[in-house]
């Protein structure tokens, strides 16, 4: 039986045509919102609208770069100008990297900060107005990464670390307009076989399948998110894993100091340091409407 706790609610999800965006975009839509999808690639991302929408769901998606301020204004425009409404903001578009500071290029420091901290707060900024009216709802999909710095993986943790300090800023900042905060905190979960990420030289790769933690499924994750929305909790952490990571950074932060200088070796080898079938070499940041 499908749960309308979120009927008729208008959401906008950032980097919903795969993965765990996408997963959202249909667990809201299954609850009763109607839903904007959003990406870079416009055949993956009208595949996703056409799922949807072959589902019996009201769903519109709109091609957009957040690392691009105007590109992100004009995502919400368009969710104005087809719905009328803000209810729901989703912060899910985010890239991921690998590699030392020492072996990787500079451009993936910018790219991962251009996309996971500047393009939250680029939609979050343009949405305000919107979210006021509605007294609604921003969330933020952040990661275990964004608990501390973690060797090897210094400019995905650094941009996570950066947008859960904006969250923070948030929540007091819009208190008063009545808007809910969250941010959900992923752990290791199965990704879409063609989530890519950026390798030391600034080249996409394949991010292969982890075989050696449990992961959560996408799905769950969806499921997991919309239960804080409807709840307007404050934050989630994912995943045993998560859960244990947190405490242990919150509660022991020498003893977390002690756990990654020790395990150093097999966080570089396990964790970072993969493996990945190359997908095409990087390029320099898009122009509307251009494609990845």
């Amino acid at each position: 039986m499908k749960n309308h706790s979120l009927k008729d609610k208008v959401a906008l999800v950032s980097g919903s045509s795969m993965g765990i965006g996408k997963a959202i975009a249909i667990e809201l839509a299954q609850r009763g919102a109607k839903v904007v999808m959003n990406g870079r690639e416009k055949d993956r991302l009208e595949n996703s609208r056409e799922e949807l929408s072959s589902m019996g769901y009201d769903v519109k998606a709109f091609i957009a770069d957040v690392r691009l301020p105007d590109q992100c204004a004009y995502l919400v425009d368009e969710t104005i100008r087809g719905y009328g409404q803000l209810d729901i903001l989703v912060n899910n578009a985010g890239i991921s990297s690998r590699g030392s500071l020492e072996e990787m290029v500079t451009s993936n420091f910018i790219m991962l900060m251009e996309t996971n901290f500047n393009g939250s707060a680029y939609l979050s900024k343009y949405a305000l107005d919107h979210l006021k009216k509605t007294r609604g709802h921003v969330v933020f999909i952040n990661s275990a990464g964004g608990f501390r710095g973690m060797p090897y993986n210094s400019a995905y943790t650094a941009s996570k670390l950066a947008q859960a300090a904006l969250v923070d800023a948030l929540r007091i900042e819009w208190y008063d307009y009545g808007i809910h905060v969250g941010i959900a905190h992923v752990g290791f979960t199965v990704n879409d076989p063609e989530k890519k990420i950026l390798d030391i030289d600034g080249s996409w790769i394949y991010l292969p399948q982890r075989t050696n933690v449990n992961l959560a499924s996408p799905q769950s994750v969806a499921k997991s998110v919309c239960d804080m929305i409807g709840k307007r909790k404050k934050r989630i952490t994912l995943t045993r894993l998560g859960v244990l990571a947190n405490l242990i950074v919150r509660y022991f932060p020498i003893l977390t100091e002690w756990i990654v200088w020790t395990n150093r070796e097999k966080i570089k080898e396990e964790f970072t340091l993969i493996g990945g079938e190359k997908a095409y070499e990087n390029t320099s940041p898009s122009i509307f409407p251009k494609e990845d």
